[in-house]
């Protein structure tokens, strides 16, 4: 599983909103593939950079915690469908506090203090993660939430929202 970051205009969010599971897995490969909306991915490292911002595994995204948000995303699509694939939006609006929050990150406190074997306790996706090193940890997390910084600040200067998927 990858997670996935794509900007996407009021128009298209609004096509949307009352798909169901396959339609809007479907719907968001073909926007992607249209190359129309910008799109990054931060690979698999998604759960470890949450475990590493938060504390805790992205499969528990802390309502309101903007570094929470900032990984995994403000409002689920398909809440009511346990099975649905894990697709989530940021609202243009919501994407200053998320940027203030990112930029508010003491990076080198938290990575002098990081420790990966807290990967493995909380269960992070993928599993034996951890074995990458605490070194190369910390900088595929610096470069993620670098990427995922950038990429914000230009939707929220184009006037974007941001889907993100984990599929």
């Amino acid at each position: 599983m990858i997670s996935e970051y794509l900007m996407i205009d009021e128009d298209t969010l609004d096509s949307l909103m009352d798909l169901n599971n396959r339609e809007l897995t479907q719907k968001l490969f073909e926007i992607e593939e249209s190359g129309k909306f910008e799109l990054i991915d931060i690979d698999k490292i998604w759960d470890a950079l949450h475990c590493f911002l938060t504390g805790v595994s992205a499969s528990k995204p802390i309502e309101g915690d903007k570094l929470s948000e900032a990984v995994v995303g403000v409002h689920n699509f398909n809440i009511d469908d346990e099975d649905a694939d894990f697709v989530t939006c940021t609202e243009n609006d919501e994407l200053e506090a998320i940027i203030i929050a990112i930029e508010s990150v003491d990076f080198d406190k938290l990575a002098s203090s990081f420790d990966p074997k807290v990967l493995k306790k909380h269960r992070i996706y993928p599993q034996g993660i951890e074995q990458d090193g605490k070194e190369q940890l910390v900088e595929e997390f610096r470069y993620a939430l670098t990427e995922l910084l950038k990429f914000y600040k230009k939707a929220l200067d184009t006037n974007h929202h941001v889907i993100v998927s984990i599929l």
